[in-house]
């Protein structure tokens, strides 16, 4: 690319992303992508002044991304093209929480993140997308660092937990769904280590223990009676391969037996019973 075409380009990025970055911008442009619209339909459509809407849709003319062909909108062989791009920004906001949750694996090989994804992630472009590197992804004339301006998600913060579980694997996969939904969460393989980090916080601290019954060690059932030592309040849900409700409420009655969970669970079976 010659320094002229970049410099073009360099120009360009920015007007075109700030002719669709307002809301209103947006919603006309989105409403002429499925086909040739008239300019009256589009000014009633989007309930703003004639000034305000004329504003705008010069805007996104100016920046290239829609024309007008027999007094008509439509868009641009760009207006397409970014029109897809932001089909895909949206359903990376739409997977906001899932895309953090990929984010918190730092200590993981490149094999295991690439099955984080794939369990995570059912749309087959952002999979694609995420499983690229940075690099490859500018090689292959994929935007950089698309940032259309839109709506934010919506923080969400669903609680503190613990989890404790001494096969790595399954700790992975249930860290992977709770952080996907939004709770933060603790984890631990061995049952002292999880007792000695609950001693020295302020409590009460964790909305929810979730505790594997049969561990090496300290097991599930004797662990949860210390930590109910330290803090009476502590809520625990438990984590069995084998139909031990019966078993444990008759340990702890206090326990309602459908907070019990039996190992394999889907994944939107095992947030409701955490949810609850």
């Amino acid at each position: 690319m010659s320094m002229q075409n970049e410099m073009v380009s360099s120009q360009s990025l920015p007007k075109v992303l700030s002719a669709i970055a307002d809301a209103k911008s947006l919603f006309i442009f989105r409403s002429i992508a499925p086909g040739f619209v008239e300019g009256d339909v589009l000014l009633k459509k989007t309930n703003i002044s004639r000034k305000q809407y004329y504003s705008r849709i010069s805007a996104i003319m100016d920046a290239g991304l829609v024309t007008r062909k027999n007094k008509k909108y439509c868009l641009t062989s760009l207006g397409k093209i970014v029109y897809g791009l932001q089909i895909t920004t949206q359903n990376a906001l739409n997977n906001y929480w899932k895309l953090r949750a990929i984010d918190s694996f730092d200590d993981v090989s490149e094999r295991e993140l690439e099955q984080v994804i794939e369990s995570l992630i059912g749309d087959e472009n952002l999979r694609g997308l995420l499983t690229k590197k940075c690099s490859d992804i500018a090689t292959s004339s994929v935007v950089e660092c698309s940032s259309f301006s839109l709506q934010k998600a919506e923080e969400r913060d669903h609680g503190n937990l613990m989890l404790v579980e001494d096969e790595s694997d399954i700790l992975f996969t249930f860290k992977t769904i709770l952080i996907s939904e939004g709770y933060n969460v603790d984890t631990f393989t061995d049952s002292f280590e999880a007792l000695k980090h609950f001693i020295k916080l302020n409590h009460p601290y964790y909305d929810l223990v979730i505790l594997d019954i049969r561990m090496r060690g300290m097991n599930g059932i004797q662990l949860y009676q210390k930590l109910k030592g330290i803090d009476d309040h502590v809520r625990a849900t438990f984590v069995s391969a084998l139909d031990a409700a019966e078993e444990i409420v008759s340990i702890l009655p206090e326990l309602n037996p459908s907070h019990i969970i039996r190992k394999p669970i889907a994944a939107r079976d095992f947030i409701d019973i955490v949810a609850v």
